[in-house]
């Protein structure tokens, strides 16, 4: 591997671990500066929110100002690179604590994040962030802490738990997301990436 190989590899692992950093502490300029300055170019596609980046900084801060704040964890990041366009693979977690029925609990959801990024003027920029949900689950942060939750029986098994924490707080969830339970989306969504990276513009 070459040294410009290195590098584009550091800077763009870099780059997807800080805009999830940037998320979870509210620092929301900085999270709007890890994507494409053209929001035209970016889009974002989750459980809660699908439009641009602009919308999706906007959104993020709301969220974090009605009290739903999420620790997001991500690695290893996989790394495709041709020219000046890149995708990455990377495995993760969505943690949101949350309050019900007195009781304190948190919601995991793992995950696999996918995005495409562009180089500009030397410097890479973020242009998506898909999401491939895996599982999820509720558990008491006080061990024996009762639990009743109705999660609806027809619920995505691959996302079921923060749909439906996230729907008690307000937000529309979309429901045909990439998920280990649709592997036919998931395969869609990684093929048409590496198509988007093959292409030349």
């Amino acid at each position: 591997m070459s040294s410009n190989e290195i590098c584009n590899d550091l800077q763009i692992q870099s780059l997807v671990v800080r805009e999830r950093y940037y998320r979870d502490t509210c620092q929301w300029a900085k999270l709007r500066n890890c994507y494409h300055a053209d929001s035209s170019k970016t889009r974002i596609q989750i459980t809660w929110y699908q439009g641009d980046i602009d919308g999706f900084v906007t959104g993020s801060e709301r969220m974090s100002a009605g009290g739903t704040a999420a620790v997001h964890t991500i690695y290893p990041v996989e790394i495709h690179v041709n020219g000046n366009k890149a995708f990455t693979e990377s495995t993760g977690s969505i943690s949101i604590r949350f309050q019900h029925e007195g009781c304190t609990y948190d919601c995991v959801s793992f995950t696999r994040f996918i995005s495409r990024l562009e180089a500009v003027n030397g410097e890479w920029k973020l242009l998506t962030l898909d999401a491939i949900y895996d599982r999820d689950s509720i558990v008491p942060v006080v061990p024996n802490a009762p639990v009743e939750f109705h999660i609806p029986h027809d619920a995505r098994q691959s996302y079921k738990c923060i749909s439906w924490l996230l729907s008690q707080k307000g937000f529309d969830i979309r429901q045909d997301l990439p998920g280990t339970d649709d592997t036919t989306a998931c395969q869609k969504l990684l093929e048409g990436s590496l198509e988007w990276l093959q292409k030349m513009d």
